[in-house]
């Protein structure tokens, strides 16, 4: 699915700004429970929730984990990200950024399922969380300093806290090899 124009701009803006406001250098790791807490997001682990069923628990962290990432509960105002603390950590900081894409998004809450029983799923926005929520992990600036300074991707994904096909992803969609490439040539061309 196609982004609207401009919408990979602005997912870079952003995260640009929020390392600015956190004090984090533009091409460094961006903690998605740091930017949470900046935002004033609460985010709760699935197995924390007090009132939870525990065979619903048992369901969620155990063989079937991956039929629950995360979600956002909206009340008025107030929103919370709940997640699936189940999950490898760097999933759990590809869902939290993924919520948090919704609400920087102005996304409208809907409920999980339709009348049908059938998952409540509107494409475009979710592919519009997830462009932002993968931006916000790895910005232009990271996979460009990545590419510049041959770090290993194991390393990156390490140190960015995200997985290797996530890196592999954000260094393609940025081009940061033809960006790399342009400006060794153009630095060799100064000198």
């Amino acid at each position: 699915m196609k982004l609207r124009r401009g919408f990979r701009t602005e997912a870079e803006q952003y995260a640009e700004e929020f390392r600015t406001e956190l004090g984090l250098a533009i091409d460094g790791p961006l903690d998605p429970f740091q930017l949470a807490a900046h935002l004033g997001i609460p985010v709760v682990p699935l197995s924390e929730l007090p009132d939870l069923d525990p065979a619903c628990l048992r369901f969620f962290l155990g063989d079937w984990q991956s039929m629950f990432s995360a979600t956002t509960v909206v009340d008025g105002t107030y929103k919370m990200i709940i997640h699936n603390d189940a999950h490898h950590p760097y999933r759990r900081h590809s869902n939290v950024m993924h919520e948090i894409a919704h609400i920087l998004l102005g996304h409208p809450p809907r409920p999980p399922l339709m009348h049908d029983g059938c998952r409540h799923f509107d494409a475009n926005n979710e592919n519009e969380a997830n462009e932002l929520g993968f931006t916000l992990l790895i910005p232009r600036h990271a996979a460009l300093r990545i590419i510049e300074q041959r770090i290993d991707f194991r390393r990156a994904s390490i140190n960015y806290g995200v997985s290797k096909q996530l890196l592999e992803y954000r260094i393609r969609i940025t081009n940061a090899n033809s960006w790399a490439a342009n400006r060794k040539r153009f630095r060799s061309a100064a000198e």
